[in-house]
């Protein structure tokens, strides 16, 4: 047994069905990225339990984009509307009562749009948010397991999941369990979402780079702290942003 090489092959799996399968939706994806930067839009990025991981990959990041803000159910703990407890439930993403307060913490401008990324799919929080975001006449992007999403019923009041409001759906083509080895008694380890995830924010990125510049136009990427300038080149990016980026 080698763990190590067999993981990798599993994950190399995995990730060459995530490049034949998905490269349409990363491409559209990009396109919808593409067209909210252009009008002065920045996309609202939803992590969903390690969904958040997927979050941070693409929000303020050396190497990324700058048109990003993390919609954070964690930031109700920082101003005092929920307890630390309370949010570390893992009954909290079954609560649609708490996306409007989350709403309500931030500067949502009306040509911003919504990421979601939802690994299983049914969470009624992640549904709530897509909902409200589609009143509002919102672009929705979700980024889910369908396999994994098929083994659960919703935990919305109206029986939809993330996938059935969004605009576009990207899957991450990852297995239900979400376990890629198996080991001694039958037992498996090792996940693959995260990584499969990972990727598909950073293909995004690039093609959002490529389909920007293909037309003539400025795609705003981050520089990283480490080299010189980096902080004067950020701060033009990013002033006009001001207050949605940053907004907690």
């Amino acid at each position: 047994m080698n763990n190590i090489r067999d993981y990798f092959d599993v994950a190399k799996q995995y990730l060459d069905i995530v490049e034949k399968e998905s490269e349409a939706d990363i491409k559209q994806a990009s396109e919808m990225f593409a067209d909210c930067f252009e009008n002065n839009g920045i996309v609202q990025l939803c992590g969903i339990k390690h969904g958040l991981e997927f979050a941070m990959e693409l929000g303020y990041r050396a190497g990324g984009l700058m048109p990003f803000h993390r919609f954070n159910l964690g930031d109700l703990v920082l101003k005092d509307i929920i307890e630390q407890d309370e949010f570390e439930t893992i009954e909290v993403w079954d609560r649609e009562d708490l996306v409007d307060k989350v709403f309500e913490l931030y500067n949502i401008h009306p040509a911003d749009m919504f990421l979601i990324c939802d690994f299983a799919g049914y969470e009624a929080f992640a549904t709530e948010v897509a909902l409200r975001a589609k009143r509002e006449g919102r672009k929705v992007i979700a980024v889910i397991s369908k396999a994994e999403s098929a083994h659960h019923s919703s935990t919305h009041s109206s029986g939809k999941k993330v996938e059935d409001v969004a605009d576009l759906v990207i899957d991450t083509h990852t297995p239900y369990p979400d376990l890629a080895l198996e080991v001694k008694g039958g037992l498996k380890m090792g996940q693959l979402s995260t990584f499969c995830g990972n990727i598909i924010a950073q293909m995004i990125t690039g093609e959002t780079y490529r389909y920007l510049t293909e037309q003539g136009k400025e795609c705003p990427v981050l520089l990283s702290a480490n080299v010189k300038g980096a902080d004067v080149h950020n701060r033009e990016i990013s002033d006009k942003y001001v207050g949605r980026w940053n907004s907690i």
